[in-house]
């Protein structure tokens, strides 16, 4: 038996990425039996989501810590979860354990707590919580819990760390380089709609979209610009952008009143609308800031990739990693200047045969990424962190 535990998220946070974990995980392990413990609307996420998926599994509803606590007093509730999922493998004879996300106080309570559990080994996956290894904490009383210092300090063989992308596992390594022993990359599991007709021709509006959940540091001024941009040069009939996703700063109000096209302001999306924003657009664009993603993946990525929409985007090493890997998937540009001289080149050009070639390069990324190529990847790199047990 394997057990997998979702320590934090509640309602819909991470199930598209946690279901698809799962089932990377299920058909790795096809004798395995799998146990998910999860908060109770996280669970219902993630099971009917698996479920339209043919994948089964047995879920288990746990009390997770409330998000908003402060490490100090998220402590004793992260540390008694660890206990209760080492029990539970004790309950039922497992002895393999995926953390599908980490805080702080949670390592700190695996790392306090696996020593008297010989036969448990984990795999922890630490999503955008690496960020915090280059960053000390401001609030004085969150610096006895810096991830940096207990990620990288009382390592123990029986507990690794999964990351999403090779890029996040070099850049993580550049700056503790003694992590390599205890850090594997893997794609960033996802469910990619079936293909369909997502490779159309240009209609007489370009549409261009911007997935995820919108802040300062996945540029919003600067998506705000580009649109005011575009329309100051004449082509604002021409061109239409869309924000698939919501805003989480009211610092953002301004750009409810913008040439920006903002379906849902402050809350997420449903499935069927989400869906149709998505199929709609002609491109994706992503302004992140170069230091945004260096050390975690971006789902808006995978959004992209999904809907066969090749992206417009400024360069970073995560970037860099996927138009190096699978070829030309769109357009990596160096400055906003160049993004926005690419935009408007596309609006006026209209490069139906490239958009084509993007679309096919896109489907083949798919291909290679999906479900049961990253299955026998998972398998490989987990016979490392389980210590070939499987």
């Amino acid at each position: 038996m394997i057990i997998l535990c979702e320590p934090q998220c509640v309602g819909f946070e991470h199930r598209e990425v946690n279901s698809a974990l799962i089932a990377v995980i299920s058909e790795a392990f096809p004798g395995e039996e799998l146990l998910f413990l999860a908060e109770e609307s996280h669970l219902e996420q993630v099971r009917d989501q698996l479920e339209r998926h043919g994948v089964a599994i047995t879920c288990r509803a746990i009390t997770v810590p409330e998000r908003s606590l402060s490490s100090v007093r998220r402590y004793s509730g992260d540390s008694a979860l660890v206990g209760n999922v080492f029990e539970t493998c004790e309950e039922l004879g497992a002895d393999k354990v995926v953390f599908c996300s980490i805080t702080s106080p949670l390592v700190i309570a695996i790392k306090r707590l696996l020593p008297g559990y010989p036969q448990i080994r984990c795999l922890a996956v630490p999503h955008g919580l690496l960020r915090d290894i280059s960053r000390p904490p401001v609030r004085p009383a969150e610096i006895p819990f810096w991830f940096r210092f207990w990620f990288s300090h009382f390592n123990n063989d029986r507990l690794q760390f999964l990351v999403y992308g090779q890029p996040i596992l070099d850049d993580l390594v550049s700056v503790l380089p003694h992590m390599s022993r205890y850090a594997s990359a893997l794609d960033h599991p996802y469910f990619y709609q079936p293909a369909g007709d997502e490779m159309h021709a240009f209609g007489d509006v370009v549409k261009f979209g911007f997935f995820g959940v919108v802040h300062r540091g996945k540029g919003a001024d600067a998506m705000y610009r580009l649109a005011e941009d575009i329309a100051r040069a004449g082509l604002g009939d021409r061109s239409l952008f869309t924000l698939i996703g919501y805003l989480n700063d009211k610092r953002l109000d301004h750009l409810l009143n913008s040439r920006l096209n903002i379906p849902s302001a402050y809350k997420p999306l449903d499935r069927e609308a989400f869906s149709a924003y998505a199929k709609e657009i002609d491109y994706s664009i992503f302004l992140y800031r170069p230091s945004s993603y260096r050390l975690t993946a971006s789902g808006a990525f995978f959004d992209a990739l999904s809907y066969v929409k090749p992206v417009i985007t400024l360069k970073n090493p995560f970037f860099e990693h996927y138009f190096n890997r699978f070829g030309d998937i769109g357009y990596l540009c160096s400055t906003y200047a160049e993004v926005r001289d690419c935009v408007t080149e596309v609006i006026r050009s209209k490069p139906e045969d490239r958009y084509m070639e993007q679309c096919r390069n896109i489907l083949a990324a798919r291909e290679e990424m999906g479900i049961p190529q990253l299955a026998g990847r998972f398998r490989t790199l987990a016979a490392t962190a389980f210590q070939n047990e499987l």
